[in-house]
């Protein structure tokens, strides 16, 4: 089995901080794939996204993101607990957002694909998206190759 890859936890209450350590016979392109994973995912934890509610600041965890999209000329982030202001351009935010887990569908929307809960193809060359908490949104005609592209890589 080339490509099997053995994945053990070991809980330590001394452990100040997690440790991952890689073994293998020797560095290659699947090792460099995983430290890589590793080193986007700690990064990312970090990126908290600072959003309003009104004059109420929050910062946002990435988990929490169910979609980014533009209304009105406003960047609105949305999650379970509500709707969020986000005062910077959806460009900048996409660089902040984990790629792993967020997809562009249109000029104007990102949606976090851990929040999607299907993709309907059914109808005329467009595809609605449906979100975990029952929404639903439609992905721009330009977008649809590439995601079509993109999903069938996963």
């Amino acid at each position: 089995m080339k490509n099997k890859v053995i994945i053990r936890t070991e809980i330590d209450p001394s452990c100040q901080i997690p440790e991952v350590i890689i073994r293998a016979k020797e560095k290659t392109a699947a090792v460099d794939q995983i430290i890589a994973a590793i080193e986007r995912h700690a990064e990312r934890e970090r990126h908290k996204i600072t959003a309003y509610q009104g004059s109420v600041m929050r910062l946002v965890s990435q988990r929490d993101i169910i979609r980014v999209y533009t209304e009105t000329r406003k960047l609105i982030v949305c999650t379970h607990t509500g709707d969020y202001e986000v005062r910077c351009p959806l460009r900048e935010l996409e660089e902040i957002l984990d790629e792993d887990w967020f997809m562009r569908i249109s000029r104007f929307e990102i949606v976090n694909l851990n929040m999607v809960s299907g993709f309907d193809f059914n109808l005329s060359g467009t595809i609605r998206v449906t979100f975990t908490d029952g929404s639903s949104t439609w992905v721009a005609r330009r977008y649809v190759q590439s995601i079509k592209h993109r999903l069938t890589q996963q």
